[in-house]
Order: structure tokens, then C-alpha cells, then sequence
């Protein structure tokens, strides 16, 4: 308690940058609390292409039932539609905060079938390794909501149409800067408020709160913040995922709103009751 009045006691300069930390730790640990994960997930989606493992034996009887599916004579796009059929059928969906404990994780072939379930990207690294042991070039790519397989017959892996924001290369991942990136992190974050466990979005919500609200602020002031906050986590939830996969403007307007309430509470917590009558009435002459 006594280290909390500190932390608001500090002057803004220092006061801030430290509780803008303190909250990117939090919120870190919360989101990744294996931590160790982190730095293999970024070195991997700098290299797509080295969590392919085409030769990998766990693929050898998804290659025979492809095979055996697959008409004679057919072409590449009859080829990507049931290698598609046949990962979802071996690979069940899951999240990674199931599977992992993360957010966020890039796994390698061997790790899907360890796990026995994976979300779009575990699935996607097997599809590409099946088409690759199959004959095909096949490469993953990303729009930041969804990881899918292109080759040159087309794309598999349930592909969203949505702008190419990664994609993997034989040399390293290929990173495609313009202004739709910034559509595609609203809808990728979109979905992720939505889909992501709500016991630890709440915890991020209350660390938010414990951080901003202050000790001279009333008891009501708080509560309503707080408040505002839990009612804009719940909007963006309801309406996270036809947001990033649809797109519905309904559901669009809704998530916008979310995201202005979320800077209303916010404020209501940040900005003191008061405190600018105080400090015009400590300049007055007494």
C-alpha cells in the first residue's frame, strides 16, 4: 500500500513512463506466461519456411490418404482442397492458450503431432509440409488475423483474401508494409479480445485499474471507471469476431464503440474529480 501511494506520488514525468512499464510487464506475463516461448515465436515468423519439415514421418500416412483421394489426372487446385480435408481431419483446432499457455505460437511439425491439436497456423505448417513431401511449392503467409498456404495452383488453408503482411520465402520471411496493415491489426486484435480466455482479460482490466486509479480519487469515481471498462471489454468481445471475419458494419460500429468507451474509463479513472479547481485555487493570493 505504502509502495502504491509512492508510485502516485511521483511527479508525471516520472510517474507515467514507470506505470506504462509496470503494465506492458503485467500484461506480458498475463498474455505469455512462458515467456521462454516468446523469443522462439519471433525468431520462427522471421523464417517461416524453417518450421517445414516436409520429410518428417508423422506425414506419411496424410500422404497415402491424399493420395488416395486425390482423382487421377487431377490438378494442383484438386490437390489443395483435400490436403485441406485431410489436415483438419488429423488436426483438431485449438487455440494456442489451450495448447501452449500463450498467445501466440509458431509451432514445428514435430510439435503439432505432439500436441495433437493446433490452431490455423500449426495446421497451416502441416499443410505446407504435406503439399512440399507431395511434389507441390507450398509456403505459408499471414495477414495478421489468419496463417493459410499459397502455391502457385492457389491457396489452401482456408485463405481470407485478406492483405499479405508475411510471406515466407526460401531466404526468410517477407514482410509487405502499406496502409492496410493497420486494418489488419484492428481486425487480428479484433478477434483476439473476442476468441482470448475472459479470466485473463479480466486480470489485464483490473492490473489497468490498480495502476490508474488514484489514491485521493472517490470511492464512486473508481468504481464507475472500472465499470466503464468491464462494460468496453464486453463489447468488444460480442462483437470481436464478425468484426476481423466478416467485416459486417454492425458488428464493425460496435467494436469502435468498445474501444471508445475503452478510453472513457480510462479517463474517468485518470483524471482526478477536482484536481484543476485545486491547483487554480493554490495560485489564487490568499
Amino acid at each position: 500500500m505504502r509502495i502504491w501511494h509512492h508510485l502516485n506520488n511521483l511527479p508525471p514525468l516520472k510517474r507515467v513512463p514507470l506505470k506504462l512499464v509496470l503494465f506492458l510487464l503485467g500484461t506480458g506475463l498475463i498474455v505469455y506466461p512462458k515467456p521462454w516461448l516468446l523469443p522462439r515465436t519471433i525468431e520462427r515468423y522471421a523464417d517461416m519456411d524453417s518450421v517445414l519439415d516436409p520429410q518428417n514421418r508423422a506425414l506419411a500416412p496424410l500422404a497415402e490418404e491424399v493420395r488416395h483421394d486425390l482423382p487421377a489426372g487431377a490438378g494442383g487446385r484438386a490437390a489443395l482442397k483435400i490436403v485441406q480435408e485431410v489436415v483438419y481431419r488429423h488436426v483438431p483446432y485449438a487455440y494456442d492458450w489451450d495448447v501452449w499457455g500463450v498467445m501466440e505460437y509458431l509451432p514445428t511439425v514435430d510439435e503439432v503431432f505432439r500436441q495433437g491439436r493446433e490452431d490455423c497456423d500449426g495446421r497451416a505448417v502441416v499443410a505446407a509440409s504435406l503439399l512440399r513431401r507431395l511434389g507441390y511449392d507450398a509456403s505459408l503467409v499471414t495477414d495478421l488475423l489468419h496463417v493459410w498456404v499459397r502455391t502457385p495452383a492457389g491457396e489452401t488453408m482456408s485463405p481470407t483474401g485478406g492483405e499479405k503482411v508475411l510471406v515466407a520465402t526460401r531466404t526468410g520471411t517477407r514482410t509487405n508494409i502499406s496502409w492496410r496493415i493497420w486494418r489488419n491489426l484492428a481486425r487480428g486484435l479484433a478477434f483476439g479480445v473476442a476468441a482470448f480466455p475472459l479470466l485473463r482479460e479480466t486480470l489485464i482490466l483490473m492490473w489497468l485499474c490498480a495502476l490508474t486509479i488514484h489514491p485521493r480519487s472517490s470511492f464512486w469515481r473508481n468504481v464507475a471507471g472500472c465499470l466503464v471498462l468491464w462494460i468496453a471489454l464486453q463489447t468488444i468481445r460480442h462483437a470481436g469476431i464478425a468484426t476481423a471475419l466478416t467485416g459486417d458494419p454492425t458488428s464493425t460500429l460496435e467494436a469502435v464503440a468498445g474501444a471508445t468507451l475503452v478510453l472513457v474509463g480510462w479517463l474517468i479513472l485518470a483524471i482526478r474529480a477536482g484536481a484543476g479547481r485545486r491547483r487554480y485555487a493554490s495560485t489564487q493570493p490568499g
